[in-house]
């Protein structure tokens, strides 16, 4: 049985779509069906049937994946491991993350694990939660570092930081010279944070429920998408006319530091941990020696399950 085909058969199984797949694979797609077919032939059995314009295994494919998925890993990663023992390790690691961690934390792992891999090349793409979870779901990211949607039966997640929330506002605001504020004294004024369609609006929306406190929720502008907009919109005073009644409602990220015209403040309501990011990857998905490393390095280096 011809190895290459059986990398064509995973990364079809994988993607469920002829031209896809054969586009990735830079060959054509009489190609990949030959190659399909040539496989089919061998075992006496069908591997893939349709599924409207896509395809998906039968179950006698999503057994054969399994051992064939399996044995390419352990393929690839005992010809990686002999190239690390020469120093000749190279690779791809494609990363999904949420903007709040690339300005310190990212950088620093990425710089770390380079130092130790220095010929493995990194891709970042920036994107919430919820464009990272589909991404790493549909094996376009091998890791995504964000938050986690804990239904997802897919995925594995491993925290790796806690971001603090906090509030924020002009120095002209009443209570900017405060060192800690409540929940109690926040609501008394209007306050923007994260847009529903993000996770982090969500979450911010049941712990604003959670308050065993008066609510008027249509002083709460659940409409932006990022801290970078929001601290931006109070550093101009916007609206000018009363830039002393608004706060910003988010997670402490260290470019917030940029504007000097804005006090930080801890929320001393929200627990420690009620904002993690976490690495993120998908345990379907076939893994080079080089993606398991950069999983291994953080593990080890930055997981919060080992504190």
């Amino acid at each position: 049985m011809n190895l290459m085909h059986l990398r064509y058969f995973c990364k079809l199984a994988e993607i469920e779509n002829y031209t896809v797949a054969a586009a990735e694979l830079y060959i054509s797609q009489p190609g990949l069906s030959g190659a399909i077919i040539s496989i089919e032939k061998e075992l006496g059995l069908k591997l893939f049937e349709k599924s409207g314009r896509n395809i998906k295994l039968t179950k006698y494919g999503s057994e054969f994946y399994k051992y064939i998925n399996e044995a390419l890993r352990v393929l690839d990663k005992g010809v990686s491991v002999m190239h690390e023992y020469s120093g000749k390790l190279t690779g791809k690691i494609e990363i999904g993350a949420i903007p709040t961690i690339q300005t310190t934390f990212l950088p620093e792992v990425l710089a770390d694990f380079k130092e130790r891999c220095e010929n493995i090349e990194i891709k970042v793409y920036e994107g919430h939660t919820k464009q990272i979870v589909e991404n790493l779901q549909e094996s376009l990211y091998d890791v995504g570092f964000c938050s986690y949607d804990v239904n997802n039966a897919e995925l594995e997640a491993i925290p790796v930081l806690n971001q603090k929330v906090v509030a924020i506002m002009h120095k002209d605001h009443p209570l900017a010279e405060q060192t800690s504020l409540t929940f109690e004294d926040i609501l008394k004024y209007r306050i923007y944070t994260y847009s529903m369609s993000q996770l982090i609006g969500k979450q911010f929306r049941d712990l604003l429920a959670e308050q065993k406190l008066e609510v008027n929720w249509k002083n709460i502008h659940f409409d932006y998408p990022n801290e970078l907009l929001i601290a931006g919109i109070l550093s101009h005073g916007s609206p000018k006319k009363d830039s002393n009644q608004t706060i910003g409602l988010i997670a402490n990220v260290p470019y917030l530091e940029n504007f000097n015209d804005l006090s930080i403040i801890p929320i001393e309501d929200v627990p420690e941990n009620f904002r993690k990011v976490y690495m993120v990857y998908n345990k379907n998905k076939f893994r080079t020696h080089a993606i398991d490393l950069f999983m291994d390095f953080v593990k080890t280096n930055y997981s919060l399950e080992q504190e």
